[in-house]
């Protein structure tokens, strides 16, 4: 703060901001001097940016911040942390929807209320669920239900299922868009193998000493460790079989699909019918329920649901019934253990990057309470609304660059060049999801069924909010809601393209300071925000979703009889995996994978060359220039993008980690993206063969 101080100090001007000659002005607001600030701050000046542009940028970030994380999740964690502020300190709200965030966030903090709960009601919902024989000497195999017992959980909780997951997507059908509902392997590709993390299995333990209490019963430890490694290895078999690595990197996995009738004839021993009308809200009509069924989309790659040896029915069948109970219950209680364990708090800084429950409960919130958490921060925040109308604009001229873009194309064959404009001129984009702000019927009907009460213990509430999201799942396939309940991170710094309905989407915090403000110069507003549109759009043109025409199906029209066109990009994408493939990040000892990340870094490569171009067009406009004049506009374009990548090193990853992902680190995506940039070399002036400006560049399009 003393550094942002000082430098505002030494920029103030001693009198009018007008530039001469009609030029822009000098902005002084908060956030153009916040960025300046930001760029100045984290720079290592000592670091020439034609040698390493990343450390040049953000050399010195980590003397700015408490914690080991990147710019954006620090940002992001500021916004959350006003919402929770607010939500704290407010004895009652007026809508319906704030309140019920509000009874939630106090829920959720309230330790007191947790450590003296009995939990007489967890034992009773377990009973009605189908026992748990891992603590009922007298539980009755013979009674046990699987496919009854998973649609008892699923309804609470579509997260933590080890046998099946049930996510939305988008679709066309017909000319219009409509939600789906997709059944792939569970768990879900997020908590693959979760059950071999040491942390759950402590929190499980401590759960189920507080339930044994009640029965004056004492856990057996060496029992206890026998039968949770047998569930591991249960969790283990479902991974093995859902083959998670190679199913992440499918994109092609709805050519692939199937429908619920095959699943119920390739695996009659589950009665699918009935777990997933579960998810359902009591009282739903057969017309709806029919509506769900006919909407399941099933995966249909490897070997998980439709391999010819059924390996998933002969799990469900030849496992021991009380494995298979003792399961769903353990899935249940590590979500439950979440909020009750208070040792979990400070570990999960490995795993879930919270260092305590203040930090939990602010995620918590974020994700049940999006669109309500979202009104709180527009209220709380003087939100300019001007920034909607800025994002639309850019939006339309990133478009329009990209259609330049495959104009001038040489290689493209004009079948492909007319396949891939008309596509991109289908896309639509979506801004905020203004549907669901403050008094919007939308937002009014997706909280009329939730119903905390003050009085509601934490346990209460939970079960409330869980019952709540699977209720609003079944909403969104059945009544094509815009909101995805469960994937769109809509109180968050997101954005996407989704390929099967050919939408954009960025989400409305993204839309403020300090990454986008409607005063911004076009450096500012393009050299991040622009890239992230031109990224986005850019995953309809990549490896595998240039295939798909603007209603996701796959054509052929890259297949011709010379196959010049495929041929060209399947040699200049190799140019961009080879290349990242050649790098190693500080501290390891092996080189990335390109091609893991082969997606993101075409994102990567398309977003900030359209940007740039777009930004070269429309600076002329600017109303307004950042202070200080030591750096040209081309240059700030390019610290706008890096500085907002800036991150701290953490050797503590882990070097499976590090391999697997697929978005580059952030590192790379600054060198190695302003590499391949001819214009970031002319900017900073940098020689021929230097680092950041090597003779061989790659170029996709």
């Amino acid at each position: 703060m003393a550094l942002m101080i000082a430098l505002w100090a030494s920029l103030w001007p001693s009198g009018s901001s007008n530039a001469p000659n009609g030029s822009p002005e000098t902005c002084w607001s908060k956030e153009c001097v916040g960025v300046l600030a930001m760029i100045k701050n984290y720079q290592n000046a000592s670091v020439d940016p034609c040698e390493d542009f990343f450390e040049h940028t953000c050399g010195r970030y980590s003397e700015h911040v408490m914690d080991d994380n990147s710019w954006g999740y620090v940002q992001y964690k500021q916004l959350l942390y006003q919402v929770f502020a607010i939500a704290r300190k407010t004895n009652k709200f007026n809508s319906k929807p704030n309140e019920q965030l509000r009874i939630f966030t106090k829920s959720c903090l309230d330790r007191k209320e947790m450590d003296e709960d009995t939990f007489q009601d967890l034992r009773n919902d377990i009973e009605e669920r189908g026992g748990f024989p891992m603590i009922d000497p007298n539980w009755n195999e013979e009674k046990f239900d699987l496919s009854d017992m998973l649609a008892k959980y699923l309804s609470i909780n579509r997260n933590r299922m080890g046998f099946l997951s049930v996510e939305p997507y988008a679709a066309i059908e017909g000319n219009k868009s409509v939600n789906r509902l997709y059944v792939s392997p569970g768990p879900h590709w997020v908590y693959n193998w979760a059950m071999g993390i040491s942390i759950y299995k402590d929190s499980v333990a401590f759960m189920l000493r507080r339930l044994l209490k009640l029965e004056n019963r004492e856990l057996n430890e060496t029992i206890y460790d026998k039968e949770f490694a047998e569930l591991v290895q249960l969790e283990a078999n479902f991974s093995t079989l859902a083959d998670y690595r190679n199913l992440a990197l499918d994109n092609d996995n709805m050519s692939k699909s199937r429908n619920l009738t095959d699943l119920v004839k390739m695996i009659p021993e589950i009665d699918w019918i009935k777990i997933l009308k579960a998810l359902a809200r009591h009282g739903t009509s057969e017309e709806d329920e029919e509506k769900l069924l006919e909407r399941v989309t099933v995966h249909g790659a490897g070997e998980y649901f439709f391999g010819e040896n059924r390996e998933l029915a002969r799990i469900a069948t030849e496992t021991p019934k009380s494995a298979l109970a003792n399961y769903l219950v353990v899935r249940q209680l590590i979500d439950v253990a979440l909020y009750f364990y208070d040792k979990d708090q400070p570990r999960q800084n490995k795993f879930y990057n919270h260092v305590d429950q203040q930090s939990f409960c602010a995620t918590q919130v974020a994700s049940f309470f999006p669109m309500p958490s979202m009104n709180v921060f527009i209220e709380s925040s003087q939100f300019k609304i001007e920034n909607l109308k800025v994002i639309e604009e850019m939006f339309v001229k990133i478009k329009a660059e990209y259609e330049q873009i495959f104009t001038e194309n040489e290689y493209l064959e004009l079948e492909i060049r007319e396949f891939l404009i008309r596509k991109l001129n289908a896309i639509d984009g979506k801004f905020g999801l203004d549907q669901y702000t403050e008094g919007k019927p939308l937002l009014e009907k997706m909280y009329e069924t939730l119903n905390f009460l003050d009085t509601d213990s934490p346990w209460q509430v939970y079960m409330k909010m869980w019952r709540h999201w699977s209720e609003q799942l079944v909403e969104h396939i059945v009544h094509d809601t815009p909101l995805d309940p469960v994937n769109l991170k809509m109180f968050g710094t997101h954005a996407a393209y989704q390929p099967y309905p050919n939408h954009f989407y960025i989400n409305l915090p993204y839309l403020t300071y300090p990454w986008m403000d409607a005063d911004f110069p076009a450096n500012t507003n393009y050299g991040y925000l622009g890239y992230v549109i031109g990224h986005e759009i850019g995953h309809a043109f990549d490896h595998f979703h240039r295939k798909l025409d603007e209603s996701g199906r796959q054509q052929q029209y890259w297949f011709t009889e010379t196959n010049s066109s495929n041929t060209e990009y399947e040699l200049r994408e190799k140019c961009l995996r080879d290349q990242y493939s050649a790098y190693k990040e500080p501290g390891y000892d092996f080189f990335m994978n390109g091609t893991h990340c082969r997606y993101e870094i075409a994102g990567d490569h398309m977003g900030i060359r359209t940007a740039f171009r777009v930004f070269e067009k429309v600076k002329k406009e600017d109303r307004f220039r950042l202070p200080g004049l030591e750096m040209s506009e081309e240059q700030l374009f390019f610290y706008n993008y890096a500085f907002r990548q800036c991150d701290v090193y953490n050797p503590n990853k882990l070097p499976r980690n590090m391999l697997a992902r697929q978005h580059p680190t952030n590192r790379y995506r600054v060198n190695g993206v302003i590499q391949n940039i001819p214009e970031f070399a002319e900017a900073f002036n940098c020689p021929k063969n230097s680092p950041m400006n090597p003779e061989m560049k790659c170029k996709l399009y």
